[in-house]
């Protein structure tokens, strides 16, 4: 009975240095170290969810309806607009938007420099802004409104603002997008 036990922890002493010699590699002396790669665990790639684009709506538009052609640094003069639609809805922001330079699509709330105050109401209509503009030169506007999360934008103007005050009858913008 002894001599069963003996050889029953002598096999398992064997097997496990059998498994133990098989996960040591015994390399000869001045042997390099095998380089170890590591490898990349492919990770799950987060699918972006599609955020809807809010879509140009049929019928919706902002048009410039009168605005100087000429104006006086440091007086104030009118501009007019209209915000189209073919329903009744209710608008955040229309504003005209200006400034020194020409600015082109895609335009931002950030494009031109300078805005006039933020009016808010029920569309279809017409809006109306008093602008001061003390710097002279061509100043660049476009009339501006959110829709329904989109933004519209009119063809852009350009009104001449002259430093002297003898400026004769006003004439009318005309639109550099070619009505």
């Amino acid at each position: 009975m002894i001599r069963g036990k003996i050889v029953y922890i002598a096999f398992i002493a064997i097997v496990s240095s059998l498994i133990i010699s098989g996960c040591v590699s015994q390399e000869p002396a001045g042997t390099p170290a095998p380089t170890v790669v590591p490898t990349t665990i492919p990770t799950a790639i987060p699918t972006a969810t599609p955020v809807p684009v809010p879509t140009q709506e049929p019928g919706t538009s902002v048009e410039v309806l009168n605005a100087p052609a000429t104006a006086v640094a440091g007086k104030s003069f009118d501009v007019v607009w209209r915000v189209n639609s073919l329903s009744v809805k209710t608008i955040p922001h229309t504003a005209i938007h200006y400034g020194p330079v020409s600015k082109s699509e895609p335009l931002t709330l950030t494009s031109y420099p300078t805005l006039t105050q933020v009016q808010n109401g029920t569309i279809p209509a017409n809006f109306s802004a008093k602008i001061i503009i003390n710097a002279t030169g061509i100043t660049y506007f476009r009339a501006h409104a959110i829709v329904d999360g989109v933004n519209y934008w009119s063809q852009e103007r350009t009104i001449n603002i002259s430093g002297s005050s003898t400026a004769t009858a006003t004439p009318r913008a005309t639109s550099t997008g070619g009505y």
